[in-house]
């Protein structure tokens, strides 16, 4: 498996924990809001207040809160932990290697769309390649998409001699 695979593999994986958790939290702040003051009514509440599928981790933070009498404060530590969860503030490194000078509505098209696929914390580099004779190579991270005219002639050429 390359380390591009593993990658994507990996930031499955921790969307779907992340996913999994926040949603957890979110569904038990909204049981909790009304949670009655009765002390048997209030176990039972806080009991079925998490999910069943949700991860231990959230079950015992849901517990600590109301161990420490501090489930009011439930809803505004949710809404911090999507605000953490969504502000991935590592940027990904990227370059546009092309034959010649991109205009700079070239540079805005490649760069919006590749921010769609990379997200908004995409820092993208443009350089200029004579040697490329045309197309572009784009290397974000460890993936790299050649779509230069030197490879593709490469490509041919390796192609002829081996035939």
């Amino acid at each position: 498996m390359s380390t591009s695979e593993a990658q994507v593999f990996a930031r499955a994986l921790y969307d779907a924990l992340v996913g999994d958790a926040l949603q957890s939290l979110k569904t038990a702040a909204a049981k909790l809001a009304t949670l009655p003051n009765d002390s048997a009514a209030r176990a039972q509440a806080l009991s079925a207040a998490v999910p069943a599928g949700a991860p231990r981790e959230v079950q015992n933070f849901v517990q600590a809160l109301a161990n420490e009498g501090a489930l009011d404060r439930l809803p505004s530590i949710v809404e911090a932990f999507e605000q953490y969860a969504a502000s991935d503030t590592r940027p990904v490194s990227g370059e546009v290697v092309s034959a010649v000078e991109l205009s700079e509505a070239q540079r805005n098209t490649i760069l919006n769309d590749l921010r769609g696929r990379y997200g908004s914390r995409l820092d993208l580099r443009f350089n200029v390649d004579p040697s490329l004779i045309g197309g572009l190579i784009i290397r974000i991270g460890d993936q790299v998409l050649d779509n230069s005219l030197r490879t593709r002639l490469s490509a041919i050429q390796r192609n002829m001699l081996a035939g």
